[in-house]
């Protein structure tokens, strides 16, 4: 990966050198400190000491380097059916098959952590919210994307506490998701009220350090916090559904934002790691819930989405690899599809089609999302994808009844299944509440992709879109049949905190850091 360099100044340095010494593992794609070629006075012009972490924690709200393999690829897009691995890590004993891997999942930690946590971290300590508010701001919502990230993967996380002591009590689900929408009131607060103040002050201020596509624009911002607010609200309906209409609705409120028109994606610099996980490496392809769901509904998505397989007797289908199969070697399954992703491909943090999904399923709540129908909600969540994507055909998909069709394993026949969803893609109101729910989840992970953390956390909550059971478990908590509820807390983390993580276990976790543990929203 490209390196970033970072100029800080001496005392900034104290202060980062005490906040990383205190964690007891870092990524593999670290910080490259150089404090010698910038002077105080040129780091406080144009508000460059309010600015310069940003681009370093906007690449770790989904990490733009290959450390996003053990972050993401090789866990949650494997239990996502978005994509899985050819290649047979560890003698099949993996996070794919269920079974924990401390480094990996050492990884998931200290990602956002190390350089998202962290770094805001040193802007508090270094008083960039008294100074700065609305740069501030920034770095609140991306702490706020990348750590909800962290908690649905893990649950307890220490969120409100963070380097306040050597060991920080770790918030519960509930205490962290309270303390989002907090977080996130606050963001928008101050960037309406930058807004207000200058409405040039983002190109001035602050343009120059984003690294998205949302154009170093506050109000682009504040959408996507909206947005943001809107996913999680959506997560925690079934356990606390009056607090998760409130925020919905405050959520797509035009008078407080309104949510993204257009995706909210980083901009890489260097080559997208995916590219590097499938063609250089040979390490991911197709699962085969893309492959046989898209196959179904004769979705064009399909060839945005994955490459033609190579292998033999596959040679020109696309063909994905059925979740936690037996792989005795690298061969067996390397032929089959790609994902069709560019060298230069953004890094996809929320899209458009996202919002238009879950608006349909509050209204399909009875909340007030706007004034539109769920069927036109639904219905908008699909052509935006389609636009995204750059396919054609939409008003014939609409109207698809298509269904799911039957994998099969050239490899291995025992891998074969018969179809496990009848859902189709045309609406039918006069469906029941669940049938509509299957759709809408459906289609919005279709959409999704490959955002795997985000498809794992709403297959968790809702159950769809019904996934493919692995074949091979190496969990004794997870019998074949059973589906992965969260990551187990790394050993580094255990080391580091023992009291803390043997508190969040007993108090929040009912006693058992399993990855069979439902966490706290997951109550389906």
């Amino acid at each position: 990966m490209k390196k970033i360099f970072l100029r800080y100044t001496r005392k900034q340095l104290a202060v980062l050198a005490g906040g990383l010494c205190s964690l007891t593992a870092c990524v593999d794609e670290g910080l490259n400190i150089d404090a010698y070629h910038i002077t105080d006075e040129q780091l406080m012009a144009d508000a460059n000491e309010g600015g310069y972490l940003l681009p370093v924690m906007m690449n770790f709200i989904v990490p733009t380097s290959t450390a996003l393999q053990t972050v993401q690829n090789l866990q949650a897009e494997s239990y996502a059916g978005y994509m899985e691995s050819p290649t047979n890590f560890l003698n099949n004993v993996n996070t794919m098959t269920y079974f924990m891997v401390s480094g990996w999942n050492n990884n998931s930690w200290y990602s956002s952590t190390n350089n998202v946590m962290n770094n805001w971290l040193l802007m508090k300590r270094s008083e960039i919210d008294v100074k700065y508010p609305d740069l501030y701001a920034i770095a609140t919502i991306i702490k706020v994307a990348a750590v909800q990230r962290l908690v649905d993967t893990f649950g307890p996380y220490p969120y409100t506490q963070y380097g306040e002591g050597s060991e920080v009590p770790f918030d519960s689900e509930e205490e962290a998701y309270n303390a989002f929408f907090s977080d996130l009131d606050e963001a928008v607060t101050a960037l309406q009220a930058a807004e207000a103040a200058d409405p040039n002050a983002d190109m001035v201020r602050f343009a120059k350090w984003d690294r998205s596509s949302l154009g170093g624009e506050y109000t682009s911002w504040i959408k996507a916090a909206n947005s943001l607010r809107l996913r999680m609200a959506m997560r925690i309906s079934g356990v606390s559904p009056a607090k998760a209409q409130q925020e919905a609705e405050k959520a797509v409120a035009e008078a407080n934002g309104g949510i993204l028109d257009r995706a909210f994606e980083i901009i890489l610099t260097a080559t997208n790691p995916y590219y590097t996980f499938a063609t250089a490496w040979s390490d991911t392809r197709l699962s085969a819930s893309i492959e046989t769901y898209l196959t179904g509904f004769e979705d064009p998505r399909l060839e945005a989405y994955a490459l033609p397989a190579t292998g033999a007797g596959v040679v020109g289908q696309f063909k994905g690899i059925r979740p936690g199969v037996a792989k005795p070697d690298k061969d067996r399954y390397i032929g089959y599809s790609l994902p069709n992703i560019s060298q230069a491909d953004p890094i996809k943090v929320i899209d458009v089609a996202e919002g238009y999904f879950l608006k349909a399923e509050g209204v399909l709540r009875g909340w007030n999302m706007g004034g539109g129908t769920a069927q036109q909600y639904y219905e908008d969540g699909i052509r935006a994808s389609f636009t995204y994507n750059g396919v054609s055909g939409v008003d014939e998909y609409l109207l698809s009844t298509g269904t799911q069709i039957a994998y099969v394993d050239p490899r291995n026949t025992a891998n074969n299944s018969a179809p496990i969803s009848t859902v189709t893609v045309q609406w039918n109101e006069a469906a029941s509440f669940e049938q509509k729910l299957e759709k809408i989840i459906t289609q919005k992970w279709i959409a999704i992709y490959p955002e795997g953390t985000e498809a794992w956390s709403e297959f968790r909550r809702t159950g769809y879109p019904r996934m493919y059971p692995i074949m091979v478990t190496n969990n004794p908590d997870l019998p074949l049949g059973t589906f992965i509820k969260r990551l187990t807390y790394p050993l580094t983390v255990i080391s580091a905190s023992g009291q803390a993580v043997a508190n969040a276990v007993s108090q929040h976790l009912g006693g058992n850091d399993s990855a069979a543990t439902p966490l706290w929203w997951d109550v389906d």
